[in-house]
């Protein structure tokens, strides 16, 4: 996508946010492995809160960004008791139509399980959704030195598991829309942020 100005042509920006460490590298790699065409903020790797998600996000939009899409943590939220901060955030973006906000419940990782088992059981917390994880990926670290190797996610990308993964997380989503679970129901929403990166990369072309 782009506009016209004089007589130059000037490429809109497409910027994805993520709002710790592990979001961040499986959105740099993702990037690179699929060929998606966003840039990554913050650049330095480096966890962030709501509020200054909010900064960033505001600061992009009135730069002339013309797409944010971000990935956080719902757990973080509830632990942090921004429940009421974090659906005020929500609201405020919500009839923008240029932001989408990509939580997952409790954590990436669930995501990251949907690309291997279809699961809806709860989760205690982020630590024991990583013990699932690992199951699936025994050597899934949260350490730097595992996650900026490109392998675990070029790994998650084959043998169409993730397409496998949005599909679950859809399902999970719609069971939830429905009704009747419990609040700690894990649910994600990073497949939409998937399909958007598809759709404008296909754009693009």
């Amino acid at each position: 996508m782009a506009r016209k100005a004089g007589n130059r042509t000037l490429r809109t920006r497409f910027v994805v946010l993520g709002d710790g460490q592990t979001e961040q590298y499986y959105l740099k790699h993702l990037k690179e492995f699929r060929g998606y065409n966003y840039s990554i903020r913050p650049r330095f790797f480096s966890s962030i809160t709501i509020e200054t998600a909010e900064h960033i996000i505001d600061e992009l939009l009135s730069g002339g960004c013309d797409c944010v899409v971000y990935f956080t943590d719902y757990d973080t939220i509830v632990k942090q008791k921004k429940i009421s901060k974090y659906n005020k955030f929500v609201s405020k973006y919500r009839k923008k139509g240029n932001v989408m906000i990509c939580e997952s419940m409790p954590s990436i990782e669930y995501w990251f399980v949907l690309h291997f088992n279809k699961t809806t059981r709860l989760f205690k917390d982020a630590s024991d959704l990583l013990k699932e994880l690992q199951r699936y990926m025994p050597e899934f670290s949260k350490e730097r030195t595992f996650l900026e190797n490109a392998g675990w996610v070029v790994g998650m990308c084959s043998d169409g598991k993730m397409d496998v993964a949005t599909k679950n997380a859809l399902e999970g989503l719609i069971e939830r829309m429905r009704g009747g679970v419990d609040e700690h129901f894990p649910y994600t929403k990073a497949g939409e942020g998937i399909k958007l990166f598809e759709s404008r990369k296909k754009d693009s072309k």
